[in-house]
């Protein structure tokens, strides 16, 4: 075969050469032949519009119409050689079809429906301009008088909340716990005075030389025993006595020879004081001590925290969930702008907390906003305004346009698991400060709206995290924790018992997605022109066979041929909007796209590349426990400190505005409020409903309910508070369940519920995790804005159904066929 015949083979076979084709022989199917035209379908002819009369497809028409009464075919401009008879003048005349912008018609043509549109505007407004003037005018006025209501109502309740908040705080001063180290002898025990006694439950906190994996005290013979005692006057001796009051607290210890090496473990209880028990407490003449005592042969050493718990449990967790509920509910209105809202309701917790002579310090505060993370978050911004300037974004967004061809889903698809991947083994923050711009970028290209895209990527970080025991911090959390660890739940088996659950969510995600946005349309930002027209252009073939009535077969077979012509069209716009229209227009994108966005700096990207690598294998690092030395916040700061030493910039500055800080400064002030609302006693309340739920039932349903409980109990809570704090309470849960040898409960198949719990959870609400206020702050710097009811009306019923999904897993697995 000859080079000639290669190429004409090749020409042949080309998309554009065989998509041409293919229009051809769509439009030479619907053709009528001309056997099958009479003068009385040439007379329904005659009643369509000029635009419909003259397309190709109605040729054999106009080919008969020519032959008996020689009215000529439509020349280059669109015009008849004749003019149009009176007859077709008058058919026309009382349309209103939409026109097609096309081949240039007479002004009479071109007029479009928003100019007939005016016919409908009610006479009395046509006959009288003044009122019509005079009820805008009117109607702007109430307008603006209701927004100016709205307005002084925001400024007084805030007025009154920064008037409450000055008071509490100008009267009630901090408050210090009191912090004691002190030495328990062997023999003799130790006594420590409460000179300021609890006026209700309160709370110690113990750090010592305990065992890290024993809970339970009945599994070892070395204990320190902390006994609560009170005061009475013993009339026999004369003397002043102490009895035993509440239950006394067993702390398991090391072994004598392990004190010198073993670690500083601490552990802490809080003691639930009855009312008799507070009445006798409150007498004057009353004191309250705790005595501490060992049953080993060496004095040890111990520090005491102890921390009066002034408010009622109840009145603390109703006070708690009314601030959740100001929260979410100036979130859901966005009454005020989020940071602002959550400075508030900070504010607010900790002015509560002070009412009950609780308020805590400004050390503890600081503590509250885990630095550790928004170190993490800030290096991490740095890195990605230094690749941001690289271009390779732009460019892996080019690749990832090249990689799906064109197509919608499969690029959404192919986002959506990337950022599993990724997840899985870096922190779920991290990902999504990485795949966002990425995202945004390639829906620009691609005409799409983001926020679709950017809510499979945040939920599928959340489900990639609880992969592995390092792809967020809730997993390591669970991993992290002494009794776990020591128990069996490894790496290996962590990943085996989570990857069948992530790849059923993951599916499950991916066809809800394509549910919910089964109309391509719903994807789009801005439709573009071609597809508009081929809308109108469709809308005025369809309104042409509608104005045909089936009196006769003549009548039909026009009718018919108009139909058919729509079923084409409809064709061409579906192909159009699924990405699957000509081959030649995505290479030509491709190929625009390739040129307009190369790396711009390599050098740069080279640099900012090896940080990335090195903070990366650092992160795998300090994942396994016998190596981790440093906080993942210090490795990032590391990172990007060699970072900038080998950029040597000197505008800092403009490095620093890339910085997101309203989003920081949002998650310092939720987590501030996250903690008060735990010190008011709503994370242990939870935790206590979920205990008592699971003691209610009979025994051989208990690990059923555990599973169905905690799953369950941990996702919803997760979903309107932050997942981090109800991983922390909700582990303790496990543990003492675990720890109860009376309840039979085997550990993993309440570790792998609590793994799935929080992190799916997270995606039921816009503020549930962190990685997902971190995307929708950096979708709102790109002008993109995520709102909370748009996110909780898609995202949580696709939560509610990974649940359900996780809990018939876990269901299957571990009741039906017992896998652990």
């Amino acid at each position: 075969m000859g080079l000639h015949d290669k190429l004409r083979k090749f020409k042949r076979t080309s998309p554009s050469n065989g998509i041409e084709m293919q229009r051809r022989r769509s439009s030479q199917n619907i053709v009528v032949p001309p056997g099958q035209v009479n003068e009385q379908s040439l007379q329904v002819w005659r009643a369509l519009p000029p635009q419909i009369r003259h397309d190709p497809s109605m040729v054999s028409f106009q080919m008969e119409n020519e032959r008996l009464r020689g009215t000529s075919l439509p020349t280059e401009d669109g015009s008849n050689g004749k003019e149009s008879s009176p007859e077709d003048e008058r058919s026309f005349s009382g349309s209103d079809f939409l026109h097609i912008k096309a081949r240039g018609h007479h002004d009479n043509d071109r007029k479009s429906t928003d100019d007939e549109g005016h016919s409908d505007l009610e006479p009395h407004y046509q006959l009288n301009p003044t009122l019509q003037c005079m009820d805008k005018v009117e109607a702007k006025e109430k307008m603006r008088k209701k927004r100016h209501r709205i307005k002084m109502t925001k400024r007084v309740c805030l007025m009154i909340f920064w008037l409450f908040s000055a008071v509490v705080f100008m009267v009630f001063e901090e408050k210090h716990l009191l912090e004691k180290t002190l030495e328990v002898p062997a023999e003799k025990g130790k006594n420590f005075l409460l000179r300021n006694k609890p006026t209700g439950d309160f709370k110690l906190d113990v750090a010592g030389h305990f065992n890290e994996s024993i809970y339970n005290s009945n599994e070892t013979e070395n204990i320190l025993t902390i006994q609560p005692q009170l005061s009475y006057f013993n009339h026999k001796t004369n003397h002043t006595e102490f009895k035993d009051i509440l239950d006394p607290w067993f702390i398991p210890l090391v072994n004598e020879d392990m004190l010198d090496y073993s670690p500083v473990v601490l552990r802490n209880i809080t003691f639930k004081v009855s009312p008799e028990d507070v009445d006798e407490i409150g007498n004057q003449d009353v004191q309250m001590r705790l005595n501490m005592s060992t049953n080993i042969e060496t004095d040890i050493a111990i520090k005491l925290t102890y921390n009066p718990l002034i408010i009622n449990v109840k009145t603390g967790t109703l006070l708690a969930a009314l601030i959740l509920l100001l929260f979410y509910a100036l979130l859901i209105w966005e009454v005020f702008e989020r940071t602002f809202v959550a400075i508030v309701c900070s504010t607010l917790s900790i002015a509560v907390l002070a009412c009950f002579n609780d308020r805590p310090n400004m050390e503890e505060i600081v503590k509250y906003m885990d630095m550790e993370l928004l170190t993490l978050l800030f290096c991490m911004m740095i890195l990605v305004g230094i690749l941001t300037e690289t271009g390779v974004f732009d460019y892996i967004a080019v690749m990832a346009y090249e990689f799906s061809q064109g197509k919608v889903w499969p690029m959404i698809y192919s986002l959506c698991l990337m950022t599993c991947f990724v997840s899985s083994f870096l922190d779920n923050m991290t990902t999504v400060i990485l795949m966002t711009p990425v995202a945004i970028r390639l829906c620009e290209v691609m005409s799409l709206d983001p926020v679709p895209v950017l809510l499979g990527i945040i939920v599928h970080a959340n489900i990639g995290g609880s992969l592995t025991p390092i792809g967020d911090p809730i997993s390591i959390i669970i991993c992290s924790n002494h009794f776990i660890a020591s128990n069996g739940v490894t790496f290996m088996k962590f990943v085996a018992h989570t990857i069948p659950g992530v790849i059923l969510a993951v599916l499950q995600s991916c066809i809800y997605l394509r549910l919910v946005f089964r109309k391509i349309e719903s994807l789009r930002l801005n439709e573009p022109k071609d597809i508009k027209d081929l809308r109108r252009e469709i809308r005025v073939w369809h309104k042409a066979a509608k104005s045909i009535s089936s009196f006769s077969k003549d009548a039909d077979v026009v009718r018919e041929t108009l139909l058919k012509k729509v079923r084409i069209l409809k064709n061409s716009l579906k192909r159009k909007l699924n990405g699957l229209d000509t081959s030649e227009a995505y290479v030509h994108t491709l190929e625009d796209l390739k040129i307009k966005y190369p790396i711009k700096n390599k050098t740069l990207l080279a640099q900012a590349c090896c940080a990335l690598v090195f903070i990366i294998i650092c992160f795998f690092i300090q994942s396994v426990p016998e190596w981790r030395t440093l906080p993942l916040g210090w490795v990032a700061l590391l990172g990007i400190i060699a970072l900038l030493i080998i950029l040597n910039r000197e505008d800092m500055e403009h490095l620093m505005h890339r910085i997101e800080w309203t989003t920081l400064l949002f998650f310092a002030a939720m987590f501030v409020m996250m903690e008060c609302v735990e010190r008011l006693g709503l994370f242990a309340w939870i935790g206590e409903i979920t205990e008592h739920a699971i003691l209610c039932v009979e025994k051989k349903n208990r690990l059923a309910m555990a599973i169905f409980i905690i799953l369950w109990m941990s996702a919803l809570a997760s979903a309107v508070l932050d997942s981090i704090p109800v991983t922390a309470m909700m582990v303790k849960v496990v543990v003492s369940l675990v720890a109860k040898e009376s309840l039979g409960l085997p550990l993993e198949p309440l570790v792998w519920a609590l793994a799935f719990g929080p992190c799916l959870g997270g995606n039921g609400t816009l503020y549930g995790a962190s990685a997902n206020v971190l995307s929708a702050g950096i979708a709102e710097q790109h002008g993109y804005k995520i709102s909370f009811t748009r996110y909780l009306k898609i995202v949580f019923p696709m939560m509610l159904g990974q649940i359900a999904i996780i809990t018939g897993y876990l269901f299957f697995s571990h009741i039906l066929f017992e896998w652990h």
